[in-house]
């Protein structure tokens, strides 16, 4: 009996030796898009290949993610791995929010290679710390629906004044919304880059370079005012429904319910709201036909000028396991990716850029790009563009209800910008 006891004491000692020896990691990945479906299938996938390895999914919105991931960091907390906009990462880096990510990248490389990304000045620090892998890209192109302007007797616009006087047009003749987009002041309002976009096109820039290695205020307070005042000049009778002012970010759908329903002639949109336009006329007509058409913004006295967006990923500088959230993030920029889950939006390299063909409604997309820029000189550390970003849509809608003219607005914000500089 003795003996038998040991023996089977000593099987399942074997047993147990025998059992697989590997420690499972648990890992969070926050997300701030609409589509955690997409994730989730990729995760799965991930967690079947690496199975010491699994992914915790974390949602929040864009307006939330910045400063509740700097709050978490600031106290030794928050997930491992963070969906980031191009803007972040020198800035949360600095903070110490972000994991210098150069050690892992000479190591494990980075898809072609760190150079093959594009807007890498946004990731790279003054120092040469990498702090944030660009993820996806994107810009801005003018969507239109061919039907609408032809009852209208429009045409395309060319030029940002074209764009007014054919949206006016298309409401007086049709009744239609002409350029409708969101015009509330929330902290990721859509003014902020349509005012951008129509100050680049034009030669000018909140922020630029001084030529001895410090920042500058790009335009003056008239300029800025008109700029102010231009897209001021859509509401109502310019085409743009007053109803707007109840939608902030792109995000916002509902603004879009009149392109659906076959009823707006014009927006300036992101690829992924397109697509998620093309495919919510799709299935309420019950049709596979594309009713939208894009072409580049349009231009000023110096072109058609927009800002080369799109998403980043950035290891927490508290992250206790840094080699396997860079395994999920190599992961995540991979060819496979991108062809097999995120078929929504853009990868951000410019080998995968090169070989993409727009399909029916994203046309404008692969016209904007070569047009598209940086945000540059905002990103110096000094003016957070989440901040300018806000206040940008906070003086805008001051003006939509009165409270200040157009350059009152115009100069509180050169004012709160001079003073984040001179800080």
């Amino acid at each position: 009996m003795r003996n038998m006891l040991r023996t089977a004491l000593l099987l399942g000692c074997s047993a147990l030796i025998a059992l697989p020896a590997f420690a499972e990691t648990a890992l969070s990945f926050r997300y701030n898009d609409p589509d955690p479906e997409v994730i989730e299938a990729a995760i799965k996938a991930f967690e079947a290949e690496n199975p010491d390895i699994t992914i915790e999914l974390e949602r929040i919105g864009w307006g939330d993610s910045r400063t509740q991931f700097l709050r978490e960091a600031a106290v030794g907390t928050g997930p491992d791995i963070v969906h980031i906009a191009f803007v972040w990462p020198l800035e949360m880096g600095s903070a110490g929010a972000l994991l210098p990510l150069n050690d892992l990248i000479e190591k494990n490389g980075a898809g072609a290679g760190f150079d093959d990304f594009i807007a890498t000045d946004l990731a790279r620090d003054a120092d040469g710390k990498i702090f944030g892998l660009p993820w996806t890209a994107d810009t801005f192109s003018l969507v239109y629906m061919p039907s609408v302007l032809e009852e209208a007797g429009v045409e395309v616009p060319k030029t940002w004044d074209d764009l007014l006087a054919a949206s006016r047009t298309v409401t007086e003749k049709t009744g239609k919304v002409g350029f409708g987009f969101p015009a509330g002041g929330g902290p990721t309002n859509t003014i902020w880059f349509l005012v951008n976009y129509y100050l680049w096109s034009n030669g000018y820039a909140l922020v630029e370079e001084d030529g001895n290695g410090g920042f500058r205020i790009g335009v003056d307070t008239p300029t800025l005012a008109n700029s102010f005042k231009f897209f001021a000049d859509f509401m109502g009778d310019g085409g743009n429904p007053k109803s707007n002012i109840a939608f902030g970010g792109l995000a916002d759908i509902g603004s879009l319910a009149p392109m659906v329903e076959g009823d707006q002639a014009f927006a300036i949109l992101p690829p992924n709201v397109t697509k998620a336009l093309i495919a919510a006329y799709q299935e309420k007509s019950g049709t596979t036909d594309v009713p939208y058409a894009s072409v580049g913004i349009p231009t000023g006295s110096v072109g058609g000028v927009s800002h080369m967006g799109g998403r980043m990923l950035g290891i927490n500088a508290n992250t206790e396991h840094p080699e396997e959230s860079y395994k999920f993030m190599q992961f995540l920029i991979s060819n496979e990716f991108f062809s097999e889950y995120l078929t929504a939006q853009f990868p951000a390299s410019k080998s995968a850029l090169a070989a993409l063909e727009y399909p029916a409604g994203l046309e404008g997309y692969g016209m904007q790009l070569p047009n598209a820029r940086t945000w540059g000189a905002y990103a110096n550390g000094k003016t957070p563009i989440g901040t300018m970003w806000s206040e940008t849509g906070r003086e805008f809608g001051a003006i939509l209800v009165g409270d200040k003219t157009p350059e009152e607005a115009a100069q509180s914000l050169i004012d709160t910008i001079n003073e984040m500089l001179d800080g």
